[in-house]
Protein backbone atom coordinates (compact mmCIF):
# COMPACT_ATOMS: atom_id res chain seq x y z
CA UNK A 1 0.00 0.00 0.00
CA UNK A 2 1.09 3.27 -1.06
CA UNK A 3 2.09 5.35 2.29
CA UNK A 4 0.33 8.36 1.01
CA UNK A 5 -3.16 6.34 0.97
CA UNK A 6 -2.64 5.49 4.58
CA UNK A 7 -1.59 8.79 5.90
CA UNK A 8 -4.85 10.07 4.20
CA UNK A 9 -6.70 6.73 5.59
CA UNK A 10 -6.29 8.18 9.34
CA UNK A 11 -6.30 11.78 8.75
CA UNK A 12 -10.32 10.06 7.90
CA UNK A 13 -9.55 8.83 11.21
CA UNK A 14 -9.29 11.66 13.10
CA UNK A 15 -12.71 13.09 12.31
CA UNK A 16 -14.13 13.62 15.67
CA UNK A 17 -17.06 11.24 16.19
CA UNK A 18 -16.38 9.07 12.95
CA UNK A 19 -15.15 5.98 14.64
CA UNK A 20 -18.08 5.51 17.27
CA UNK A 21 -20.47 5.98 14.21
CA UNK A 22 -18.90 3.46 12.17
CA UNK A 23 -19.27 0.84 14.61
CA UNK A 24 -22.64 1.59 15.00
CA UNK A 25 -23.18 1.93 11.32
CA UNK A 26 -21.54 -1.36 10.95
CA UNK A 27 -24.16 -3.10 13.85
CA UNK A 28 -27.21 -1.34 11.99
CA UNK A 29 -26.16 -3.32 8.72
CA UNK A 30 -26.01 -6.44 10.20
CA UNK A 31 -29.26 -5.75 12.14
CA UNK A 32 -30.79 -5.19 8.35
CA UNK A 33 -29.02 -8.46 7.07
CA UNK A 34 -30.48 -10.40 10.20
CA UNK A 35 -34.04 -9.52 9.17
CA UNK A 36 -33.37 -9.57 5.34
CA UNK A 37 -31.72 -12.75 5.99
CA UNK A 38 -34.54 -14.57 8.32
CA UNK A 39 -37.63 -12.90 6.40
CA UNK A 40 -36.06 -14.59 2.60
CA UNK A 41 -35.42 -17.95 3.95
CA UNK A 42 -31.95 -17.72 3.76
CA UNK A 43 -31.25 -18.51 7.63
CA UNK A 44 -33.62 -21.83 7.83
CA UNK A 45 -32.19 -22.95 4.47
CA UNK A 46 -28.52 -22.72 6.11
CA UNK A 47 -29.58 -25.23 8.61
CA UNK A 48 -27.02 -27.16 7.02
CA UNK A 49 -24.48 -25.79 5.03
CA UNK A 50 -25.51 -25.27 1.01
CA UNK A 51 -24.20 -24.49 -2.09
CA UNK A 52 -25.04 -20.94 -3.53
CA UNK A 53 -26.89 -22.46 -6.37
CA UNK A 54 -28.66 -25.24 -3.73
CA UNK A 55 -29.91 -21.92 -2.01
CA UNK A 56 -31.16 -20.22 -5.57
CA UNK A 57 -33.60 -23.31 -5.91
CA UNK A 58 -34.73 -23.55 -2.34
CA UNK A 59 -35.33 -20.13 -2.59
CA UNK A 60 -36.79 -19.91 -5.77
CA UNK A 61 -34.35 -16.89 -6.32
CA UNK A 62 -35.08 -14.76 -9.54
CA UNK A 63 -33.03 -11.95 -9.08
CA UNK A 64 -29.56 -13.91 -8.72
CA UNK A 65 -27.21 -10.96 -8.51
CA UNK A 66 -29.45 -9.55 -5.08
CA UNK A 67 -29.08 -12.93 -3.68
CA UNK A 68 -24.89 -12.62 -4.54
CA UNK A 69 -25.40 -8.79 -2.58
CA UNK A 70 -26.92 -10.23 0.56
CA UNK A 71 -24.62 -13.24 0.70
CA UNK A 72 -21.53 -10.55 0.65
CA UNK A 73 -22.58 -8.81 3.30
CA UNK A 74 -23.46 -11.80 5.31
CA UNK A 75 -20.03 -12.97 4.63
CA UNK A 76 -18.70 -8.85 5.48
CA UNK A 77 -20.45 -8.93 8.55
CA UNK A 78 -19.41 -12.50 9.49
CA UNK A 79 -22.99 -13.90 9.95
CA UNK A 80 -22.24 -16.06 7.41
CA UNK A 81 -19.01 -18.55 6.79
CA UNK A 82 -17.84 -20.10 3.12
CA UNK A 83 -15.92 -23.29 2.78
CA UNK A 84 -15.16 -25.68 -0.26
CA UNK A 85 -18.13 -23.54 -1.89
CA UNK A 86 -20.94 -24.00 0.97
CA UNK A 87 -22.29 -21.32 2.65
CA UNK A 88 -23.42 -21.57 6.50
CA UNK A 89 -24.14 -19.56 9.25
CA UNK A 90 -21.33 -18.35 11.53
CA UNK A 91 -22.22 -15.39 13.72
CA UNK A 92 -23.83 -15.94 17.21
CA UNK A 93 -26.55 -13.53 16.47
CA UNK A 94 -27.63 -15.84 13.31
CA UNK A 95 -27.46 -19.12 15.12
CA UNK A 96 -29.66 -17.62 18.14
CA UNK A 97 -32.70 -16.68 15.44
CA UNK A 98 -32.57 -20.07 14.07
CA UNK A 99 -32.07 -21.54 17.72
CA UNK A 100 -35.02 -23.10 19.92
CA UNK A 101 -35.78 -19.82 21.36
CA UNK A 102 -34.90 -17.84 18.14
CA UNK A 103 -38.94 -16.94 17.38
CA UNK A 104 -38.73 -14.03 20.12
CA UNK A 105 -35.50 -12.59 18.82
CA UNK A 106 -36.48 -12.57 15.21
CA UNK A 107 -39.40 -11.24 16.01
CA UNK A 108 -37.42 -8.38 17.83
CA UNK A 109 -35.10 -7.84 14.61
CA UNK A 110 -38.28 -7.44 12.28
CA UNK A 111 -39.91 -4.93 14.38
CA UNK A 112 -37.00 -2.54 14.99
CA UNK A 113 -36.42 -2.82 10.96
CA UNK A 114 -39.84 -1.99 10.41
CA UNK A 115 -42.12 -0.31 12.49
CA UNK A 116 -40.04 0.94 15.18
CA UNK A 117 -37.46 2.24 12.39
CA UNK A 118 -40.78 3.97 10.65
CA UNK A 119 -40.76 6.29 14.46
CA UNK A 120 -37.67 7.81 13.66
CA UNK A 121 -37.63 7.75 9.65
CA UNK A 122 -40.65 10.25 9.92
CA UNK A 123 -40.06 11.94 13.28
CA UNK A 124 -38.90 15.15 11.36
CA UNK A 125 -42.64 15.29 9.93
CA UNK A 126 -44.67 13.89 12.22
CA UNK A 127 -42.73 16.72 14.61
CA UNK A 128 -44.59 19.16 12.52
CA UNK A 129 -48.03 17.67 12.38
CA UNK A 130 -48.28 15.20 9.74
CA UNK A 131 -50.06 12.04 10.75
CA UNK A 132 -48.68 9.65 13.08
CA UNK A 133 -48.20 6.05 11.68
CA UNK A 134 -50.96 4.24 11.86
CA UNK A 135 -49.58 0.22 11.91
CA UNK A 136 -50.80 -0.87 15.28
CA UNK A 137 -53.17 -3.11 13.72
CA UNK A 138 -50.81 -5.12 12.00
CA UNK A 139 -48.34 -4.94 14.97
CA UNK A 140 -50.19 -7.71 17.15
CA UNK A 141 -48.67 -10.94 16.27
CA UNK A 142 -45.33 -9.43 16.01
CA UNK A 143 -45.52 -7.68 19.52
CA UNK A 144 -46.99 -11.06 21.20
CA UNK A 145 -43.80 -12.90 20.02
CA UNK A 146 -40.65 -10.68 20.66
CA UNK A 147 -42.79 -9.80 24.41
CA UNK A 148 -41.99 -13.64 25.34
CA UNK A 149 -38.23 -11.76 26.12
CA UNK A 150 -40.44 -10.20 29.47
CA UNK A 151 -41.83 -13.99 30.14
CA UNK A 152 -39.58 -15.36 32.90
CA UNK A 153 -39.67 -12.27 35.13
CA UNK A 154 -43.34 -12.08 34.50
CA UNK A 155 -43.99 -15.56 35.38
CA UNK A 156 -41.91 -15.20 38.54
CA UNK A 157 -44.55 -12.67 39.50
CA UNK A 158 -47.23 -14.18 38.35
CA UNK A 159 -46.07 -17.57 40.75
CA UNK A 160 -46.05 -15.38 43.64
CA UNK A 161 -49.39 -13.99 43.04
CA UNK A 162 -51.53 -17.47 42.70
CA UNK A 163 -49.40 -19.80 44.52
CA UNK A 164 -51.24 -21.57 47.41
CA UNK A 165 -54.47 -19.69 46.78
CA UNK A 166 -58.11 -21.07 45.90
CA UNK A 167 -60.44 -20.23 44.58
CA UNK A 168 -58.30 -18.58 42.17
CA UNK A 169 -60.16 -17.06 39.08
CA UNK A 170 -57.93 -15.35 36.74
CA UNK A 171 -58.60 -12.38 33.60
CA UNK A 172 -55.76 -11.69 31.71
CA UNK A 173 -56.89 -8.37 30.20
CA UNK A 174 -54.27 -8.25 26.80
CA UNK A 175 -53.68 -11.63 27.29
CA UNK A 176 -51.22 -12.01 23.61
CA UNK A 177 -50.58 -15.65 23.25
CA UNK A 178 -52.10 -16.92 26.27
CA UNK A 179 -48.78 -18.01 28.17
CA UNK A 180 -49.31 -16.02 31.53
CA UNK A 181 -52.74 -18.14 32.01
CA UNK A 182 -50.26 -20.98 31.26
CA UNK A 183 -47.82 -19.87 33.82
CA UNK A 184 -50.47 -19.30 36.51
CA UNK A 185 -52.02 -22.46 36.07
CA UNK A 186 -48.90 -24.06 36.57
CA UNK A 187 -48.10 -22.74 39.64
CA UNK A 188 -51.70 -23.41 40.64
CA UNK A 189 -53.33 -26.16 39.57
CA UNK A 190 -56.97 -24.63 40.81
CA UNK A 191 -56.59 -21.40 38.44
CA UNK A 192 -59.15 -20.89 35.65
CA UNK A 193 -60.47 -17.96 34.38
CA UNK A 194 -60.36 -15.86 30.83
CA UNK A 195 -58.41 -14.12 28.46
CA UNK A 196 -59.08 -10.92 27.15
CA UNK A 197 -57.47 -9.20 24.06
CA UNK A 198 -58.33 -6.62 21.29
CA UNK A 199 -56.00 -8.19 18.56
CA UNK A 200 -57.76 -10.70 16.54
CA UNK A 201 -54.42 -12.40 15.19
CA UNK A 202 -53.57 -12.49 19.28
CA UNK A 203 -56.75 -13.79 20.21
CA UNK A 204 -55.97 -16.50 17.68
CA UNK A 205 -52.73 -17.36 18.90
CA UNK A 206 -53.68 -17.43 22.52
CA UNK A 207 -56.76 -19.78 21.03
CA UNK A 208 -54.72 -22.25 19.48
CA UNK A 209 -52.03 -22.18 22.55
CA UNK A 210 -54.92 -22.69 25.08
CA UNK A 211 -55.73 -25.75 22.98
CA UNK A 212 -52.25 -27.22 22.62
CA UNK A 213 -51.48 -26.87 26.36
CA UNK A 214 -54.51 -29.04 27.25
CA UNK A 215 -56.53 -25.92 29.32
CA UNK A 216 -59.39 -25.63 26.90
CA UNK A 217 -61.73 -26.54 30.19
CA UNK A 218 -59.51 -24.39 32.55
CA UNK A 219 -59.43 -20.99 30.48
CA UNK A 220 -61.68 -19.39 28.08
CA UNK A 221 -60.00 -16.59 25.22
CA UNK A 222 -62.40 -13.61 24.42
CA UNK A 223 -61.98 -10.80 21.80
CA UNK A 224 -62.93 -7.49 22.58
CA UNK A 225 -62.20 -5.15 25.68
CA UNK A 226 -63.19 -4.04 29.04
CA UNK A 227 -64.93 -1.30 27.97
CA UNK A 228 -67.70 -2.98 26.03
CA UNK A 229 -66.78 -6.66 27.85
CA UNK A 230 -67.93 -9.53 25.31
CA UNK A 231 -70.99 -12.03 26.09
CA UNK A 232 -69.98 -14.94 28.44
CA UNK A 233 -66.73 -12.42 30.25
CA UNK A 234 -67.95 -11.88 33.85
CA UNK A 235 -66.42 -11.80 37.41
CA UNK A 236 -65.87 -11.85 39.95
CA UNK A 237 -62.07 -12.72 39.46
CA UNK A 238 -59.88 -12.89 42.14
CA UNK A 239 -56.55 -11.78 39.78
CA UNK A 240 -56.74 -9.40 36.95
CA UNK A 241 -53.67 -9.14 35.31
CA UNK A 242 -52.68 -6.09 33.02
CA UNK A 243 -49.09 -6.49 32.02
CA UNK A 244 -48.07 -3.45 29.11
CA UNK A 245 -51.19 -2.46 28.04
CA UNK A 246 -51.84 0.93 29.81
CA UNK A 247 -50.64 2.72 27.49
CA UNK A 248 -52.92 1.62 25.03
CA UNK A 249 -55.68 3.56 26.66
CA UNK A 250 -55.70 7.21 26.71
CA UNK A 251 -54.93 9.10 30.41
CA UNK A 252 -58.37 10.45 30.65
CA UNK A 253 -59.47 7.01 29.85
CA UNK A 254 -57.79 4.85 32.28
CA UNK A 255 -60.25 6.05 35.15
CA UNK A 256 -62.88 4.19 33.26
CA UNK A 257 -60.44 1.35 32.59
CA UNK A 258 -59.35 0.84 36.27
CA UNK A 259 -62.71 1.33 37.67
CA UNK A 260 -64.47 -1.12 35.91
CA UNK A 261 -61.52 -3.63 36.45
CA UNK A 262 -61.99 -3.01 40.19
CA UNK A 263 -66.07 -3.77 40.01
CA UNK A 264 -64.48 -7.06 38.14
CA UNK A 265 -62.55 -7.88 41.46
CA UNK A 266 -63.43 -10.72 44.19
CA UNK A 267 -64.02 -9.10 47.70
CA UNK A 268 -60.03 -9.76 48.73
CA UNK A 269 -58.92 -9.82 44.99
CA UNK A 270 -56.07 -8.25 43.18
CA UNK A 271 -55.32 -6.09 40.15
CA UNK A 272 -52.06 -6.62 38.91
CA UNK A 273 -49.98 -3.93 36.62
CA UNK A 274 -46.86 -4.45 35.12
CA UNK A 275 -45.86 -2.19 32.74
CA UNK A 276 -42.85 -0.23 31.53
CA UNK A 277 -42.66 3.42 33.13
CA UNK A 278 -41.06 6.31 31.54
CA UNK A 279 -37.90 6.55 31.44
CA UNK A 280 -36.99 9.80 32.50
CA UNK A 281 -33.71 9.72 30.94
CA UNK A 282 -32.37 6.67 32.45
CA UNK A 283 -33.54 3.47 30.33
CA UNK A 284 -32.49 2.69 26.92
CA UNK A 285 -35.17 0.38 26.42
CA UNK A 286 -38.14 2.70 27.95
CA UNK A 287 -37.00 5.74 26.01
CA UNK A 288 -36.99 3.92 22.51
CA UNK A 289 -40.55 2.36 23.02
CA UNK A 290 -41.86 5.60 24.25
CA UNK A 291 -40.25 7.14 21.52
CA UNK A 292 -42.96 4.84 19.40
CA UNK A 293 -45.81 5.06 21.27
CA UNK A 294 -45.92 8.59 20.07
CA UNK A 295 -45.70 8.11 16.66
CA UNK A 296 -48.45 5.81 16.40
CA UNK A 297 -51.89 5.77 16.48
CA UNK A 298 -53.83 3.85 18.90
CA UNK A 299 -50.74 4.10 21.74
CA UNK A 300 -50.30 6.67 24.43
CA UNK A 301 -46.64 7.92 26.12
CA UNK A 302 -45.47 5.57 28.33
CA UNK A 303 -46.81 6.41 32.19
CA UNK A 304 -44.67 7.74 34.99
CA UNK A 305 -44.85 5.02 38.05
CA UNK A 306 -45.72 8.20 40.18
CA UNK A 307 -48.97 8.81 37.88
CA UNK A 308 -49.88 4.98 37.58
CA UNK A 309 -49.75 4.91 41.93
CA UNK A 310 -52.22 7.90 42.05
CA UNK A 311 -54.49 6.41 39.71
CA UNK A 312 -55.23 3.49 41.47
CA UNK A 313 -55.85 5.55 44.86
CA UNK A 314 -58.22 7.81 42.96
CA UNK A 315 -59.84 4.78 41.87
CA UNK A 316 -60.28 3.11 45.51
CA UNK A 317 -57.43 0.76 45.79
CA UNK A 318 -55.65 1.04 49.48
CA UNK A 319 -53.61 -1.85 49.32
CA UNK A 320 -50.54 -1.17 46.98
CA UNK A 321 -47.12 -2.74 46.53
CA UNK A 322 -44.28 -1.87 43.88
CA UNK A 323 -41.75 -3.60 42.37
CA UNK A 324 -39.00 -3.37 40.39
CA UNK A 325 -38.14 -6.02 37.90
CA UNK A 326 -35.05 -5.27 36.79
CA UNK A 327 -31.86 -2.96 38.37
CA UNK A 328 -31.64 0.52 36.84
CA UNK A 329 -34.95 -0.06 34.67
CA UNK A 330 -38.16 1.32 34.70
CA UNK A 331 -40.19 -2.19 34.10
CA UNK A 332 -42.58 -2.08 37.23
CA UNK A 333 -45.02 -4.78 38.74
CA UNK A 334 -47.83 -2.69 40.83
CA UNK A 335 -50.06 -5.14 43.19
CA UNK A 336 -53.69 -3.16 44.42
CA UNK A 337 -56.07 -4.59 46.42
CA UNK A 338 -58.97 -3.17 48.31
Amino acid sequence: MNPRYLIAFLRILKVPGLFPLMKDWQALVRMHFLHAAYESGLLKALAVPCEKQVLIDKLQVKRPELFDALLDVGLATKELGMKNRLFSIKGKRSKAVVGARGDMLAAMVQANITYYSDAYRHAARRLRGDDLGDDLHRMGDLVARFSKLAEPIMKDFIVGLVSGRNPMRILDVGCGSGVFLHAAHSANRNATGAGLDIDEAAVRQATNNIAQWGLEDRFRIFHGDTRHPPGGLEGPFDLITLFNILYYFNEEDRIELVHNLRAMLAPQGVLAIATTCHSMGMDVAAAHLNMVNCSLKGLTRLPRLEDILSLLHRCGFRRIDTHRFIPGGTLYGIVAGN
